[in-house]
């Protein structure tokens, strides 16, 4: 019954507010570092399209986009490299800095220009 008396002098205002700060921390320390599946389609359909004559999508371009969406989810991507390909279009210089930073060797299943 000790916590119990600890916390009967507290204001309801500081309860609260406690609670509240050790919600935020938990959703803070539990961000999802990894992307998720719609981060890696866009990731994927980026990388693909991009070498897409008049930007018209084939069979062929269609899974690879599937391919590379899955090898997105498997393997350790990290969203600085979906945001690099995203933003700047240059895979290969962001699958460059991506190695540079993790120390992994990473083989995408389509060229990444």
């Amino acid at each position: 019954m000790i916590l119990g008396r600890t916390l009967a002098g507290w204001s309801r205002a500081a309860l609260g507010a406690l609670a509240l700060s050790l919600a935020c921390a938990m959703l803070l320390g539990c961000e999802r570092k990894a992307p998720g599946p719609e981060e890696c389609a866009r990731f994927a359909a980026t990388v693909v399209l991009q070498h897409a004559p008049g930007g018209i999508m084939t069979l062929e371009m269609q899974a690879q986009i599937e391919e590379e969406t899955r090898n997105c989810l498997t393997r350790p991507y990290d969203r600085e490299l979906l945001n690099c390909v995203l933003v700047t279009s240059r895979g290969r210089a962001c699958l460059d800095s991506f190695r540079r930073r993790s120390g992994r060797i990473v083989t995408p299943s389509v060229d990444p220009g």
